[in-house]
């Protein structure tokens, strides 16, 4: 009997040094397994901080960056931010089935997102910022109906946005900024209804602005800056009364902006330029960390207002200049008139934004309304007429004018205007 007892007490101590048994409690095998998985793949040795990883089971609770649940059973946060994590991310992470935060930003890891971190359905943070990350967005993401937060900036990601995050109901913010992102944006995030902050700039997003982001009306942030983008604004972009921050810069916007942009009365005027951060910053958009240029801006773009209250409003919004000093469009006042049997003078009023490089491109018709021909393109944006030659003797011709803007350092993409207004018909003698 009292051999028994002193084996006993023994054996309880042994429990207690191992870290093992029901006063400590242990995770299981497959969930250690995919801890020790992410040390070896992500270069753990020569993380900066590596307390106690690999001790023995039993002890994983107690291991830097780690949370257990209050039984010390399972895995809930792993939050390993600014570690010199080198490396790729192991699928096996897929298998912390409670985790409910991922943080691994500004590390230096590499390869693919792992589909297999769709299977962690309790997760509510998802932070990969500010790596190295390669290939496409794994569409499995949008498993994730939990999550809050996807934070994917700052990497090497490329193809589309896949369309499944629309799924994530309970998504409020959704950063997908600097990357190489390609194709159109998912009229699918139209469904994110609890949306505060959506940065997709610095991407090369191609297409026309989805309407159905007006649908996002708890938006506060909608960074859409440095892209492809074309065609018009939609109008519904004015049913997000809560926007504070509004910048479609650095694309290829074209047309008239809708009058319903009038409406976002909550737009800030603060101009924020690279490492300018202070504490003028309002509050509600003072934990922001992809502020790019301006919360209100519209520039580099071919857009225009004839609406005189709406200019005004938009001038009030964008600090440091007025909005349309930097627009592609077209020229106005076009007219031609005859120089000889074959040649016409197309000439025009230069627009306002001549600084950088472009010219105006002069198309002909031998019927109103086209289809037109490029004749030529003038050397730069300061010119007012181009002669065009070769044409028929009495034959009637109709001329419109386009305004180009080359590539440049705050631009990276050619912008052209609308047509200007067709210049009335001119007959050949």
């Amino acid at each position: 009997m009292r051999i028994n007892c002193h084996f006993k007490l023994a054996a309880a101590i042994l429990l207690l040094l191992t870290g093992v048994g029901s006063a400590v409690g242990a995770i299981s095998n497959v969930e250690r397994e995919a801890l020790i998985a992410l040390y070896n793949s992500t270069n753990g040795d020569n993380w900066y901080i590596k307390s106690n990883w690999l001790g023995p089971p039993g002890t994983e609770g107690t291991w830097y960056g780690l949370t257990c649940d209050s039984g010390q059973n399972h895995v809930v946060e792993l939050k390993l931010d600014m570690n010199n994590l080198v490396g790729q991310i192991p699928p096996e992470l897929g298998n912390l089935k409670n985790l409910t935060v991922l943080y691994s930003g500004s590390n230096e890891l590499s390869g693919t997102i792992p589909p297999e971190l769709g299977n962690l359905k309790k997760l509510a943070g998802l932070n990969l910022t500010m790596n190295q990350l390669l290939g496409t967005i794994p569409p499995e993401l949008g498993n994730l109906n939990s999550l809050t937060a996807l934070t994917l900036s700052d990497n090497q990601l490329s193809a589309t946005i896949p369309p499944e995050l629309g799924n994530l109901n309970n998504l409020t913010n959704l950063n997908l900024a600097n990357n190489q992102l390609s194709g159109s944006i998912p009229s699918e995030l139209g469904n994110l209804k609890k949306l505060v902050m959506l940065f997709l700039n610095v991407n090369q997003l191609s297409g026309s602005i989805p309407p159905e982001l007006g649908h996002l009306k708890n938006l506060v942030v909608l960074f859409l800056d440095v892209n492809q983008l074309s065609g018009t604004i939609p109008p519904e972009l004015g049913n997000l009364k809560n926007l504070a921050g509004l910048n479609l810069a650095n694309n290829q916007l074209s047309g008239s902006i809708p009058s319903e942009l009038g409406n976002l009365k909550n737009l800030e005027t603060l101009h924020l330029k690279a490492n300018e951060l202070s504490s003028t910053i309002p509050p509600k958009l003072g934990k922001l960390t992809n502020l790019s240029n301006a919360l209100s801006n519209f520039d580099y773009n071919a857009l225009y207002t004839n609406d005189a209250s709406l200019r005004d409003f938009l001038n009030s919004k964008q600090e440091g200049g007025v909005w349309e000093e930097t627009q592609t469009v077209a020229p106005t006042n076009v007219t031609d008139s005859s120089q000889t049997e074959d040649s016409i003078k197309v000439s025009w009023s230069p627009i306002r934004f001549r600084k950088l490089s472009g010219g105006y491109r002069v198309f002909y018709s031998t019927s109103s309304g086209g289809p037109y021909t490029l004749f030529g393109t003038t050397g730069d944006k300061k010119a007012s007429f181009l002669t065009v030659t070769g044409l028929n003797p009495g034959t009637t011709y109709y001329f419109v004018v386009q305004t180009v803007t080359h590539p440049h350092d705050l631009n990276k993409n050619t912008v052209k205007s609308e047509y200007s207004e067709e210049a009335k018909g001119s007959q050949r003698p």
